[in-house]
């Protein structure tokens, strides 16, 4: 039977936790059932897997309330919101058409706007326009409003144009340390520290100080110091600070990565889920982050369902990087459900229709699970031909150096020629035994290889545990 109360109970379903901690701050509710109603979907929020149901036989008026006042609340803290009203009211400003009620609300907003807002650079500019555009019509006193402001917060305002420009510098050295790794950039470390902990900093400013932090401690992978800044900018959100469901589902996007690199499987899936609450241009990559852990969770079945209900965003996005992720993923997971010719076609074209953006970003990642799958398959030939036929093994080599690499497309050629009666098996043995006395393997890249080694070893049970034996004969896995 239909509930008579779906649209509320849609509705809720959409409060993601962090509104919820700011809400049970604003709460000033004096009516017993409109608090429980809150209450209650604040609890639903939070818990995310469970919900308790609501009272129908409470007056569905104080449903509507409790929508409507939830809606307001979040709107007035939403800096996106807030965005939308500033590019407004500076259009209107540029066009000679603001209206008297709308000059009244903006002279309002002069007197309280905050330096520490998120978006006061543009407020600042937009006060900057607005005074020229009172003072070609000779109104001096509103001028005086205008211009106390513009006086009072000009060093901020100038503070904030030189964060922003050394961050967007952060952010190219950032960006070119993780496609590269030929960069140090942990001189940035302290100044972002700086930005994020500055309480006279601009709020949009701090955020991105946050978000290229993390990108710092996850290409070092100084998690516990992630950890600290996530903790940080957790209790400013709770706070309706920096606020926007944009700015929430990154934030939970990034902690899914946090949590899957501390082993928390449990936590990153559950920031995982929330994060693709919504759709939004970054979706693709939220995607591929929840797809990564059920997977890591063995949850090939539900991957799979995820994988293709979103087939038609991976198909109309231009994102080259996350499309690749999604191949990537869907490949693995295609062979993990024993779909073996729906993933040699989906790889097939792919391959061709991508052939252009195919090597831009990971894209070993992409051919080891395109070999896994051929290997899978039992075609060693094609396996053969795939790697000669795009450089596989001297693209591979080039990276070797890389820390925890390891060599899997050397190993599927390596197993693919064997299997093709073209080594010996001690040929074989010592063509896999060099090819990791390259690599740079700590103790998680040594564990790392011990996995793949057991997902290997379907081919040749024999061989691979010999494989195995030796590497612990030679302390390898000590």
């Amino acid at each position: 039977m239909k509930s008579k109360l779906k649209i509320f109970t849609d509705f809720s379903e959409g409060v993601l936790p962090h509104e919820a901690s700011f809400l049970q701050k604003e709460n000033r509710i004096r009516d017993d059932e409109k608090e429980e109603i809150l209450n209650k979907v604040c609890r639903n929020a939070e818990r995310f897997f469970t919900s308790e149901e609501f009272d129908e036989e409470i007056d569905k008026r104080k449903y509507t309330y409790i929508k409507k006042w939830i809606s307001q609340k979040l709107e007035r803290a939403d800096v996106d919101a807030h965005l939308e009203y500033l590019s407004f009211i500076e259009k209107q400003v540029l066009t000679d058409t603001i209206t008297s009620a709308e000059e009244k609300e903006l002279l309002e907003y002069i007197h309280v706007y905050d330096h520490t807002s998120f978006y006061f650079q543009k407020f600042y500019e937009l006060v900057r326009e607005y005074q020229d555009y009172l003072l070609v019509r000779f109104r001096y006193q509103d001028c005086e409003i205008t211009e106390a402001f513009l006086k009072q917060n000009q060093k901020y305002y100038q503070r904030s144009l030189e964060v922003k420009d050394e961050i967007f510098h952060a952010t190219k050295d950032l960006t070119r340390q993780y496609t590269s790794q030929k960069i140090n950039t942990k001189h940035w470390e302290s100044r972002l520290l700086e930005y994020l902990y500055d309480n006279k900093l601009d709020g949009r400013n701090k955020y991105h100080a946050f978000i290229r932090l993390v990108f710092l401690y996850f290409n070092y992978k100084e998690y516990e110091k992630a950890r600290e800044v996530f903790d940080y900018i957790d209790e400013c959100f709770k706070d309706g600070l920096m606020y926007s469901r944009r700015v929430l589902f990154n934030y939970y996007a990034n902690r899914v990565i946090l949590h899957s690199n501390l082993k928390d499987l449990d936590q990153a899936e559950y920031y995982a889920h929330l994060s693709v609450k919504q759709d939004n241009s970054d979706k693709l990559f939220y995607l591929n982050n929840l797809v990564a852990i059920l997977l890591k969770k063995d949850k090939n079945k539900e991957a799979l369902d995820l994988l293709a209900e979103n087939y038609k965003l991976f198909k109309s996005s231009f994102n080259h990087h996350q499309k690749l992720g999604f191949a990537t993923h869907y490949l693995r997971t295609l062979v993990r459900n024993k779909r073996i010719n729906i993933a040699e076609t989906f790889a097939k074209n792919f391959l061709y229709e991508n052939r252009k953006n195919v090597f831009e970003h990971r894209w070993s990642r992409f051919f080891s699970n395109y070999l896994m799958l051929l290997t899978t398959a039992e075609k060693p030939v094609e396996v053969i031909k795939l790697t000669k036929k795009y450089n596989l093994l001297e693209r591979e080599t080039e990276e070797l150096g890389k820390e925890n690499l390891i060599p899997k497309i050397h190993w599927y050629y390596h197993l693919a020629n064997y299997l093709n009666g073209q080594y010996s098996e001690d040929k074989f043995f010592e063509k896999m035994i060099q090819s990791i006395e390259a690599s740079n393997l700590n103790s998680e890249g040594v564990r790392a290889l011990s996995e793949f080694i057991d997902r290997l070893s379907f081919t040749l049970p024999g061989f691979f545990s010999k494989l195995k034996s030796h590497f612990n004969e030679n302390a390898l896995y000590s």
